[in-house]
């Protein structure tokens, strides 16, 4: 009893310093979104993890660890991961971090319908009900019909969308592949993405004033200052240590006991919107942050027992 109050209390430090960690990572994206560019940004950094796996197999002498047991299901997850952090990036320029976190929290409420709908997964009325609570908290930051709509507020919307088919592909296609291959593969598709719009970019026909309105996402490359430098490699480590919190606090504790703590992101994400930009949510906007929180709780506490219930039926068989 000891010993797993012990394992929770570390799974708790873990998955805090993990999302603070993944804050400040996207704290630092939505700094660079005013001098750097998107494309540079995900092919640099992209790169820069594959290294470091890279060495880390080589030295480990675990190289077949980087590798998929086939390339397929991998392939198609690191498409539906490079689109959702892409279209988070896209729209850190134009609205608070905290409002693009809470609109890319829908992702568990869009895991619950396509598991049920992909995987077959059986979805009972609870979490039913968590999803239509998650979507009306949704609609409450994004505010549709009313003068204070951000539609570029659908950008993370889709991003959470996009994670939740990449943790679909996940859950029912990947289980057997090892879990650095899941990342190296995600990874080698994201620093393909971002060479790939750097190399056409300069030759698509795009207004100068439209360039020139927003560098971060219409300019390929910019010029690597040291400022650029040192925040790229910002990004990279906390994603890194963000990664292995995450996974080793799942490792410790239960799915049900961890997961609703991810949601001291949307906490970090308001406080740093705060302390760098002096803005707060409106009382529309924390409130659907709240009940977002509350949906995405319910849902993971509603899968646990779901599959406490399960285990407890096959050992009876």
């Amino acid at each position: 009893m000891f010993f797993g109050m012990k394992n929770n209390a570390t799974a708790i430090l873990l998955i805090l310093l993990s999302t603070f960690g993944f804050a400040i990572q996207d704290t630092v994206v939505k700094i660079l979104s005013s001098s750097g560019s998107l494309w540079q940004l995900m092919f640099l950094r992209a790169l820069l993890v594959i290294t470091i796996l890279f060495l880390w197999s080589r030295i480990q002498g675990r190289s077949s660890d980087i590798i998929p047991n086939s390339w397929f299901w991998p392939i198609v997850r690191g498409v539906f991961m490079s689109l959702a952090y892409t279209l988070f990036y896209a729209s850190l320029p134009f609205v608070s971090l905290s409002e693009a976190a809470a609109c890319f929290f829908s992702a568990p409420m869009f895991a619950c319908i396509l598991g049920a709908v992909i995987l077959k997964e059986t979805v009972g009325l609870w979490r039913v009900g968590a999803v239509l609570i998650g979507f009306c908290g949704v609609l409450l930051v994004i505010q549709p019909g009313t003068e204070n709509i951000k539609i570029v507020l659908i950008l993370p919307l889709l991003a959470g969308l996009s994670y939740a088919m990449a943790v679909i592909v996940t859950r029912g296609f990947c289980q057997k592949q090892p879990s650095f291959s899941l990342t190296f593969s995600h990874n080698v598709l994201y620093a393909c993405l971002g060479a790939l719009v750097i190399s056409f970019l300069p030759i698509i026909s795009i207004s100068e004033e439209l360039r020139a309105s927003n560098e971060f996402l219409f300019f390929g490359w910019v010029p690597l200052t040291r400022d650029i430098i040192f925040l790229i490699g910002a990004t990279s480590i906390t994603h890194i240590v963000a990664m292995t919190a995450t996974i080793r606090a799942y490792q410790m504790a239960e799915t049900s006991f961890v997961a609703p703590l991810e949601y001291f992101y949307l906490i970090f994400a308001a406080s740093i919107d705060y302390i760098f930009w002096m803005v707060l949510p409106g009382i529309s906007g924390l409130a659907g942050m709240a009940i977002i929180m509350f949906s995405g709780i319910l849902i993971a506490v509603r899968e646990s027992i779901n599959q406490k219930t399960l285990n407890i039926r096959k050992t009876e068989y």
